[in-house]
């Protein structure tokens, strides 16, 4: 089988990395992006570059999309002309189940010989890579697994059309999500205040089985990282909760909320200030008071 990741950043670099050690050996990748740090972190992960999406789908015949939730319909429409009979489109993006539907009629409409599963991501990929869990649907997902799962792949099938797995990450989202925009609200409180670390300590007192105040720092780290994708999610599993007929109030103020810092924190990297939390900083929690000062100041 020659695999395909149409998409190559963090995660895909990070389940391509374990899939080698597996054993599976034809990697194909292409990204939008170019330059010798995508080269070099391919050629770590033994993963060949392919230089635009047609020649992807001649490559490949399990095609895993791996891009951002904004642009995972137009990606799909894009490369769908050129999917061979049998292939395999897999989209793994953080997108809702509209959008999971909607790939899904792109894919009948213009590559109907394909295969379409739509896949959840339902962890952080680096620690795990690709032993990740995954929840699949749609025409392709028994297939995916079976394909997958001989090289140590995670993944549940969920009955039900394309989505069916996408609604039970977002309704996960709005809680963990949810916790990331309480836990940055509260701290940008209470830095302000002075008094951020008897905050913390409070949260671990009253939850001494499972650290909240740790969970807290644990969320703004994986915040810091990936703001602007987690906003995105987040805004889609409002838009999902919309579609179920739930306003979503807390949803949609926690969204609001990681957009707000997402943009701050897109300032600080562009004037050169965002990578601050490392080392010692992280252990003291120094790192993470700076930056809170640092958008709260933004």
């Amino acid at each position: 089988m020659r695999l395909g990741f149409l998409g190559f950043g963090e995660a895909a670099s990070a389940i391509a990395a374990g899939l080698a050690e597996e054993g599976m050996g034809e990697l194909f990748a292409y990204d939008i992006a170019s330059g010798q740090a995508l080269s070099e972190r391919a050629a770590r992960c033994g993963v060949s570059l392919v230089g635009s999406l047609a020649e992807l789908a001649a490559c490949a015949d399990l095609i895993l999309s791996l891009v951002t939730a904004r642009v995972a319909l137009p990606v799909a429409r894009e490369i769908a002309p050129y999917l061979r009979a049998g292939t395999l489109y897999a989209d793994l993006n953080s997108c809702g189940p509209r959008v999971k539907a909607e790939i899904g009629q792109v894919m009948a409409q213009l590559a109907p010989a394909a295969i379409y599963a739509s896949v959840a991501i339902m962890s952080a990929v680096p620690p795990l890579r690709h032993r990740v869990p995954l929840v699949a649907d749609g025409p392709g997902a028994t297939r995916l697994r079976e394909a997958l799962a001989p090289y140590g792949m995670n993944i549940e099938i969920v009955e039900g059309p394309p989505g069916a797995a996408a609604t039970l990450k977002m309704c996960r989202s709005v809680v963990l999500k949810g916790m990331e925009a309480l836990f940055l609200e509260a701290l940008l409180a209470a830095e302000k205040a002075g008094v951020t670390e008897q905050l913390l300590a409070s949260l671990n007192a009253s939850f001494s089985d499972r650290p909240l105040g740790d969970l807290g720092l644990y969320l703004l780290e994986r915040h810091r990282r990936h703001a602007q994708r987690r906003a995105d999610e987040l805004e889609e599993a409002a838009a999902t909760l919309a579609d179920w007929a739930i306003e979503p109030l807390v949803a949609a103020g926690a969204a609001r909320r990681l957009r707000w810092s997402a943009e701050r924190l897109t300032r600080l990297a562009a004037q050169g200030e965002s990578e601050i939390v490392a080392g010692e900083e992280r252990e003291s929690h120094q790192g993470y008071r700076l930056l809170l000062r640092q958008l709260n100041t933004t």
